[in-house]
């Protein structure tokens, strides 16, 4: 069965909890906001990198491995971002849901 064979009502919580899943961790939300705020439309994965280190203080070399491996395949899968391997670039496809719920996350965070 397709999305379009099931009816709006029941699409929309579908995606509500795999958008809440997509953001769980810290280190995806991270990504994410940074994509938000980027000036440009596209942002080289290097820079998502370094952004990562600096927040965390984990090392490059790992910071790498779980972007490549794990937060920007998990990104892609839920459609919320666009990343050219070749390029090393990665563009965020916003929703109005996504944005939604980042704000909410993010005034959270920032009570903290």
């Amino acid at each position: 069965m397709s999305t379009f064979d099931v009816p709006s009502s029941q699409q929309e919580p579908d995606r509500i909890g795999e958008l809440c899943d997509v953001i769980a961790k810290q280190r995806r939300r991270h990504v994410l906001y940074s994509l938000r705020d980027a000036d440009e439309a596209t942002v080289a994965v290097e820079r998502l990198v370094q952004s990562l280190v600096e927040r965390t203080g984990d090392e490059t070399a790992r910071v790498e491995q779980r972007l490549h491996h794990v937060s920007l395949p998990k990104l892609v899968a839920a459609g919320v971002i666009e990343h050219d391997r070749r390029s090393g670039c990665v563009r965020y496809r916003p929703t109005r849901l996504l944005e939604q719920l980042l704000e909410q996350v993010s005034a959270l965070e920032e009570r903290d």
